[in-house]
């Protein structure tokens, strides 16, 4: 089975997603150990050690939580929608929390963009602009976007697809 270019796109982002949130939290476990440890033997400063924590902790966090929705494993209390299971008002719910879930991912895209393009501020240390620190919520709001789009287009395809199986196709 040949996969489509979304599909391969989907794939590459899965591993982007993935990668970079072990990478972040690899980091984070190597810097804030090695800090532990200068703060009993301590040999050198680890002044600069903050703004690579900050960093890699907002990309962990928004890659984490784009790769959770992508997968729709993020935690939901789903005791309404189980009490009324496929039904059409199931799917009607389903339909508003996914409206209202990518209504909010919309303002957390636009207000982190708003947030990045602002910030003129500069890391202390590093003198990197903080912008690449907020990034970290319009990258992720955007990819969240893109799968609740997706998800919304495969609820309608698959309502189109049990309407159609109703109808007689003999003429």
């Amino acid at each position: 089975m040949k996969r489509s270019g979304f599909e391969k796109a989907d794939r590459v982002l899965e591993l982007i997603l993935r990668w970079g949130s072990i990478l972040c939290l690899v980091g984070l476990l190597i810097i804030i150990s090695a800090v532990v440890f200068i703060r009993f033997v301590p040999f050198t400063s680890t002044g600069w050690t903050d703004e690579v924590v900050e960093f890699a902790f907002a990309w962990m966090v928004f890659l984490c939580s784009a790769a959770l929705w992508r997968q729709k494993s993020h935690f939901r209390v789903e005791l309404v929608q189980e009490w009324l299971g496929n039904s059409k008002a199931g799917r009607v719910l389903d339909v508003i929390l996914n409206l209202l879930s990518l209504t909010f991912l919309l303002v957390l895209t636009y207000q982190g963009g708003a947030l990045a393009m602002k910030a003129t501020d500069r890391s202390p240390i590093f003198e990197y602009p903080k912008a690449l620190w907020y990034l970290s919520i319009p990258v992720a709001g955007a990819i969240m976007v893109g799968y609740s789009v997706r998800d919304l287009l495969g609820f309608f395809k698959k309502q189109n697809v049990r309407g159609l199986q109703g109808v007689d196709k003999s003429g």
